[in-house]
């Protein structure tokens, strides 16, 4: 499974639902605020700076991973409350599932965070008006019977 793929598509997603709601000149300000909050990153160990924002051409999955970090606070206040918890909850999903040990209370915790990133996603249904029949998103619900059955991620 590639969490770094659904990652791409909650992001293509926030800017997809910036630009349905807002006229376009008030979504392009809005998207060169994200940019600028992101560019805006202060320089630390292990955290990547992106001072474009998150406009590359191509993801890598290191790319992915590294806007993980800095996203949430980027786009807090300029899109609903239940996109950022939607997002926040996906990110749980991928640091739990990361863990070198993962326990019955990391199950526990694995299977809410899916819950709870089912629950939210559905703040992104304006964009998605056809649903979100997407196999590496359906797979989520399937990861702690697969660790249990055949080992941690890592």
């Amino acid at each position: 499974m590639q969490p770094r793929l659904i990652f791409y598509h909650l992001v293509t997603w926030v800017t997809d639902y910036i630009e349905a709601v807002n006229a376009p000149a008030e979504a392009k300000r809005i998207l060169a605020d994200i940019d600028r909050r992101i560019a805006a990153a202060p320089s630390f160990p292990g955290l990547r700076r992106f001072p474009e924002g998150r406009g590359f051409k191509q993801w890598t999955g290191d790319d992915s991973k590294a806007l993980m970090k800095v996203y949430l606070p980027a786009i807090a206040g300029h899109v609903p409350s239940e996109m950022v918890r939607a997002i926040s909850s996906f990110m749980d999903f991928c640091y739990l599932v990361r863990r070198s040990v993962i326990d019955e209370d990391d199950l526990v915790d694995i299977d809410a965070a899916v819950a709870d990133f089912h629950r939210y996603r559905v703040a992104f249904d304006l964009v998605r008006p056809d649903g979100y029949s997407l196999p590496r998103q359906h797979s989520l619900v399937h990861y702690t019977h697969l660790i249990k059955e055949f080992g941690d991620y890592s």
